[in-house]
């Protein structure tokens, strides 16, 4: 809505002549002297509002953060390993402070965090995951752990409804003892974990009604003593109402600024990559291939179906050529005829809109300023929603783009001030 009502020739033509180091540095807050009144305010605001997103963890989450043995790095990249190191550090101050030993790692995946938990810190951990093939994966990767009585793995769809509010429940009245092992003897509380049969719920990115479902349960189990969440994929909702906005305070404004489409749209936004990792020198090109691409097949009926997670490498956005070329891998032709048939309309649509490249980096800088503030907001409604607490679990660089995590306690979690939102 706003860039749509502000994307003038004017902004196309003095962003245009940015060179790419100049546009990186524009959502840190570069603007220039010749640049009309409306760009430079437009991005003085954006820069301003954005800043609250970028939290770092606090001072004393890094004293405790521990890097994992290399026998422990098996099947993961550094991203993941960086990951696990700080979230378990924060699930083990917050249980340390509920003087908790139980964890429930909601989309536990294959194990990871919980085998980590366990192993450095000595919790008992319940893993849930929905996806039922990630059982097996589990189980087996428990087997090879060293110990295996103290982790226990279930498949369950979680979601604030009764029924899996009733299954959570039975899973914690009836989760087996502890098991004495030697399991994080090394990890020297100051404080002796006595409460029992208490936990706290985590879930390292809860994908879309994921995390504000997690606080319902949060609230309507007792046996719970925090929350630590992390979301992801913002816009992977079934239906936006009774999901964002959730605040009274946001929700109050109403909808003569926040329509379902533009709701949407800022969920998506949401969960883009963040200023440090964007590529101005790339990000543009392949906007504007991909936009041809869909033409291509909404208008044209290119029988193209993507048979990767990502769609082109570096190389292959390199030019319209190269990009043409791994499109075209993945259109089956019958003949030679029909594939030169193709690959004339992917080239004439390259020739007609090929031009609109300025007016596409324009739209990737805009993007980019404005994704820190939707970001920012998301999370802020559902603080304010919950009454949580935003803290950073990990450094965005070099791990997920999605660091900052939902704390709820019954009792308070080592003091961090919130973020201004």
């Amino acid at each position: 809505m706003l860039v749509n009502a502000h994307l003038t020739a004017q902004w196309v033509n003095h962003i245009d002549k940015l060179s790419d180091e100049e546009l990186g540095k524009v959502p840190f807050g570069l603007i220039k002297n010749d640049w009309p009144p409306s760009l430079q305010s437009f991005v003085s605001r954006a820069v301003e509002l954005g800043e609250a997103r970028f939290l770092e963890p606090s001072a004393e989450l890094v004293s405790k953060k521990m890097a994992l043995p290399i026998a422990w790095c098996q099947g993961l990249t550094p991203k993941k390993q960086l990951e696990l190191e700080w979230v378990a550090a924060l699930v083990a101050d917050v249980c340390n402070t509920a003087q908790c030993k139980r964890v429930i790692d909601v989309g536990a995946g294959v194990g990871h965090l919980a085998r980590l938990l366990h192993r450095r810190y000595g919790f008992t951990v319940l893993g849930i995951d929905c996806d039922a093939s990630h059982l097996p994966k589990a189980q087996e990767r428990l087997q090879h752990s060293g110990c295996t009585e103290n982790i226990h793995y279930f498949t369950l769809k979680v979601d604030d409804s009764a029924a899996t509010l009733e299954k959570v429940r039975h899973m914690l009245i009836n989760c087996p003892d502890h098991v004495p092992c030697t399991c994080g003897e090394e990890y020297k509380s100051d404080k002796e974990l006595t409460t029992k049969n208490r936990y706290v719920l985590v879930s390292l990115h809860g994908c879309g009604q994921l995390s504000p479902g997690l606080v319902r349960l949060f609230h309507a189990l007792t046996e719970l003593e925090a929350l630590v969440c992390i979301g992801c994929c913002y816009h992977k909702a079934t239906q936006l109402d009774n999901y964002f906005p959730l605040s009274h305070e946001l929700a109050s404004l109403g909808d003569q600024w926040l329509s379902p489409d533009t709701q949407y749209q800022g969920l998506r936004l949401a969960c883009q990559e963040l200023r440090d990792t964007w590529a101005p020198d790339r990000e543009p090109r392949h906007l504007l291939f991909r936009a041809l691409l869909e033409v291509a097949c909404q208008k044209y009926g290119l029988p193209w179906k993507k048979s990767r997670r990502h769609m082109a490498r570096h190389s292959q956005l390199s030019s319209w050529d190269a990009y043409r070329e791994h499109v075209m891998k993945d259109v089956h032709c019958h003949t030679s005829d029909e594939r030169d048939t193709w690959c004339s309309i992917l080239n004439r649509l390259h020739t007609r809109h090929q031009h609109q490249l300025p007016a596409v980096r324009t739209l990737t800088l805009l993007r980019q300023l404005l994704q820190p503030c939707w970001e920012g907001m998301v999370l802020g409604d559902w603080a304010c929603w919950s009454g949580a607490r935003l803290v950073a679990a990990f450094p965005s660089a070099r791990s997920s783009p999605r660091n900052i995590a939902l704390l709820l306690a019954r009792q308070p979690p080592p003091q961090q001030a919130p973020p201004r939102l």
